[in-house]
């Protein structure tokens, strides 16, 4: 496969308790960082076990689209919470107070692509 074009089946995942002062189990297939493929700081595709909360975070740098792959759960931007499900796409621009749970039974997959910007 050429050394662009990358499988998270090959990527070992990194197992995270918690994501930005969350709670639960998190897998993450890091794809790309900042290193590979400035202004772009991560993408990443994430598994999040069934309760497992991203907590709620500001990035005043960063912005951030986040797509649903499987599952579902609830998305909080700036005081409004919304349910989203698989299919969705979210964006979270820099300079919101964001946060996902999963509240449904299975895992909730999603795919997330972090980017630098001068909007902070």
């Amino acid at each position: 496969m050429a050394n662009y074009i990358l499988n998270h089946d090959r990527v070992t995942p990194l197992e995270i308790e918690g994501l930005a002062g969350g709670s639960g189990k998190f897998l993450r297939f890091p794809l790309y960082s900042e290193t590979d493929a400035p202004p772009f700081t991560v993408a990443a595709v994430t598994e999040m076990a069934p309760g497992a909360r991203v907590g709620l975070h500001v990035q005043p740098d960063q912005q951030e689209i986040l797509y649903i792959l499987g599952g579902g759960g609830r998305f909080t931007l700036d005081g409004e919470t919304t349910p989203v499900r698989t299919g969705d796409v979210i964006l979270a621009r820099a300079g919101t107070n964001f946060g996902l749970a999963n509240t449904g039974p299975s895992v909730l997959r999603y795919f997330v692509v972090k980017c630098r910007t001068a909007m902070a």
